[in-house]
Formats: structure tokens, C-alpha cells, sequence
């Protein structure tokens, strides 16, 4: 046994991590299956604003309780792990919840909205026996992996330029109206950005294309410079009527150049006709959610913290994201303008 401010706790190896699950959307579903087949954790309870769709959610896979906020839950009943997978602007609270309740954290990106609650989510972590696992999904994806590997192995020599595009459809205006595309789409990319080369950003050029009767920004252009000399290209926007454009990466080297295209292979052209993500959470393989879940199990079990992914890049990420955003609101360009 063992004990860490206050919390005293036995290693699981023996025993079903007890898992709760934050949330009741699309994407806790999808985290709700990954659990439910992983066979060293028990899904045990979900947490909802809307109590109707936590149980909606609950009763899908069997769970048999359900609570309003965590805060209720930790006083009900002992959890070993959370999984925080709700809009960006509820991540906190759930999160420092679970930490005081001795839990660890798997917590949904942005994991904060700013470098302020950054510094609160690091204190709590600090004071916590657990632990906050970023869920920076990409990391965990084969493609991105092999280039990776490919960076590592120099194949292209130093990477001198890299350049990022992701495009999301319109709606995501509505239905994230008040998370900058920053901070909820190009993330990802200043995740990858920052994994793959290790760099330090030294300067900053931003700028953002708004329209009228939109809550946030259509697109997003950003260029990084990085204290070893590298640029860095960042594309976002939410401009899709209809449809997916992939989400591509390349790295220019001195040798080389690598490039990555992330699209749905797999098409259904049945009634219920849609384009398969066949990579991060495929419905008939392992996938990037199910091995992400995985390691985060895996993590609590044996009480020793990924380092896959770790908060403290998490939060460099955010740093970066809001100086982009900063940048991004003085060069702002009116749709239809002369750039």
C-alpha cells in the first residue's frame, strides 16, 4: 500500500480499475464502448448535466448509476479513474473533482481553456495522488506514429518547415460557439507540431477570417517560428457546407519530405450511407481511442503515468493556442475584404 497526500491506495493489478465517465454526447459513447471492451476496467457510473442522456447513455451499456455533477458522485462511492469527455468549457471542474476525490483523469482536449486554469490544473495535480492524462488522440493514431518514426530515423534529414491543414464544416459554429477553432481544431496540430519536433516556439504571425452572423472565426491562418529555425504552417477553418476535405501534414526536411493524409478509407454505401473513420475509433478494429484508453488503464492500474503524452505538454500547447489567438484578433479580415 501506498500514500500520497493524504490518499492512501493499493496497486490494481489484481482487481478492475472502476472507471466514470464525464459526459454523455457522441464522443462519450464512443469512449463508453472503448471501456466496456477493455477487460481490466469496469464502467461503473456516468456523469451528466442532463441526467436524461447520462442515463440513456448508462443504460446502453449497463451501467447501472448515474449522477448530476462528481462532485456527487465521489461522495457516493469510490472511483479509481475519470474520463472527462465534455465541451471544453466544462473540463475543470469535473477534472479537479475527480483529482480531489483521488482519482485519475483521462481529460478530453482543450484540457483547459486558458494558461490561467492551466496553472489551477497543475496545482491540483501537484496536491493529488492520480494523475491528468491529455487525451491527445493523434498520438495514439498509426499514421502519425510511422512518421514519427520515419522523423526519428532522419529519413528526410532535420525538419525545416512543417505545414498542417484541417478543415471542419459549418456547423461546428454552433455547436462549439464558444471555443475559439483554435482551441478546438488546430490543438491537434500544435499538439503534433510539438511532439514531433520538440521545438520551442520563438515568433508568432496569425491572422483569422470572421463573417458576419458567426460566433467564431471562419478560418484560421497561423505561422510559427521556432527557436531552432524551423517554420511551422497552421490551416484551419470551419467552412465545409457539406462533406470532409482530409486532414493533411507535411514535413519539409533537408533531405526529404514526408507527407500524411488522414481521410476514411472504408465507405458505406448502405441506407444509412457515411463516410468510416477506420482509424481513431473504428467500430471492427483497435484503433486510436481503444489503444488511448488502453494506455490510460494500463496507467492507473500499475500507478505509473503515461508519458506518451503528459500534461505539461498539454499545457505548452495551450500557451502556444492562446498566444495564436492573440495574434490571430489584431489581424482580423472581414469575409469578402481585399486580404
Amino acid at each position: 500500500m501506498s500514500s500520497d497526500n493524504g490518499h492512501s491506495h493499493h496497486p490494481l493489478t489484481h482487481q478492475a480499475v472502476r472507471v466514470a465517465i464525464v459526459g454523455s454526447g457522441p464522443f462519450a459513447e464512443l469512449h463508453a464502448q472503448a471501456f466496456t471492451e477493455n477487460p481490466d476496467c469496469e464502467l461503473i457510473a456516468v456523469v451528466g448535466r442532463s441526467i436524461e442522456r447520462a442515463e440513456a447513455l448508462a443504460t446502453r451499456f449497463s451501467v447501472q448509476e448515474t449522477y448530476r455533477t462528481t462532485e456527487e458522485l465521489f461522495e457516493a462511492r469510490a472511483v479509481d479513474a475519470v474520463a472527462v469527455v465534455t465541451a471544453g468549457t466544462f473540463h475543470l471542474q469535473p477534472t479537479l473533482a475527480a483529482l480531489e476525490g483521488g482519482a485519475s483523469v483521462l481529460l478530453e482536449k482543450p484540457v483547459v481553456m486558458n494558461s490561467t486554469e492551466g496553472r489551477t490544473l497543475r496545482e491540483a495535480v501537484e496536491r493529488a495522488p492520480g494523475f491528468v492524462m491529455p487525451a491527445h488522440i493523434l498520438r495514439f493514431a498509426t499514421p502519425y506514429q510511422e512518421l514519427r518514426s520515419r522523423l526519428e530515423a532522419g529519413v528526410v534529414g532535420t525538419p525545416r518547415a512543417l505545414s498542417f491543414r484541417r478543415h471542419r464544416t459549418t456547423d461546428h459554429d454552433e455547436l462549439f460557439h464558444d471555443v475559439h477553432p483554435v482551441l478546438m481544431t488546430m490543438i491537434h496540430d500544435i499538439d503534433l507540431a510539438m511532439w514531433l519536433t520538440g521545438a520551442t516556439p520563438l515568433h508568432i504571425t496569425a491572422r483569422q477570417i470572421e463573417a458576419h452572423s458567426r460566433s467564431q472565426p471562419l478560418a484560421v491562418w497561423a505561422e510559427v517560428e521556432t527557436t531552432d529555425g524551423t517554420a511551422i504552417s497552421f490551416q484551419v477553418s470551419w467552412s465545409l457546407a457539406a462533406g470532409s476535405l482530409s486532414d493533411s501534414f507535411e514535413v519539409i526536411g533537408d533531405n526529404g519530405a514526408l507527407s500524411l493524409s488522414l481521410a476514411p478509407r472504408v465507405r458505406d454505401f448502405g441506407p444509412g450511407a457515411s463516410l468510416v473513420d477506420d482509424c481513431l475509433t473504428p467500430d471492427g478494429g483497435h484503433g486510436a481511442l481503444r489503444e488511448e484508453i488502453r494506455q490510460f488503464v494500463d496507467a492507473v492500474r500499475f500507478e505509473n503515468p503515461p508519458t506518451v503524452v503528459t500534461l505539461d505538454e498539454a499545457l505548452a500547447g495551450i500557451d502556444l493556442a492562446e498566444q495564436i489567438i492573440a495574434v490571430a484578433r489584431t489581424h482580423r479580415i472581414e469575409a469578402g475584404e481585399c486580404l
